[in-house]
């Protein structure tokens, strides 16, 4: 019998604007690859649509609320780019990295790590201790500004 689903852990997306789609980025522990490789049917098949359903598992109670430093470097660049905030403090505080990434904070933040992706922060180390100072500055910056 063979395996009809696979475990994984939502980390990013992408949008791909010329076919007015997203591409959703899920991670999958090393040890499930192959399982979720044989769900999957092997390599996509680019003349063909293959669907499939995503449904989110059920959490206990101590997964649902994580503390922050719990977190993957990628998961928390994720969290933080969907932050409006976020983006003023890269625009005032990198605004060289800001206006190359053409206003665009994943873009930003992959420029200020030198990394090609989030999901390179958890691969990297001397990219994952950029993304840390990086937060770390943000979180001071933040401080700042509701003290003024």
């Amino acid at each position: 019998m063979s395996a009809s689903a696979f475990k994984a852990t939502y980390s990013d997306w992408k949008l791909v604007k010329t076919r007015g789609v997203i591409q959703i980025v899920f991670e999958v522990p090393l040890a499930d690859a192959d399982k979720a490789y044989e769900v999957l049917g092997g390599m996509p098949n680019f003349g063909t649509e293959q669907w499939f359903g995503i449904a989110a598992m059920a959490s206990s109670p101590k997964q649902i609320k994580r503390d922050w430093n719990d977190m993957l470097p990628q998961q928390q660049a994720g969290i933080r780019c969907e932050e409006i905030t976020f983006a003023v403090f890269l625009e005032e505080e990198h605004p060289e990295d800001w206006h190359e990434s053409m206003h665009n904070p994943a873009e930003a933040v992959r420029l200020i790590c030198g990394v090609s992706s989030r999901a390179d922060l958890g691969r990297n180390p001397e990219a994952a201790i950029k993304w840390r100072q990086l937060d770390d500055q943000y979180q001071a910056w933040r401080a700042l500004e509701k003290v003024a």
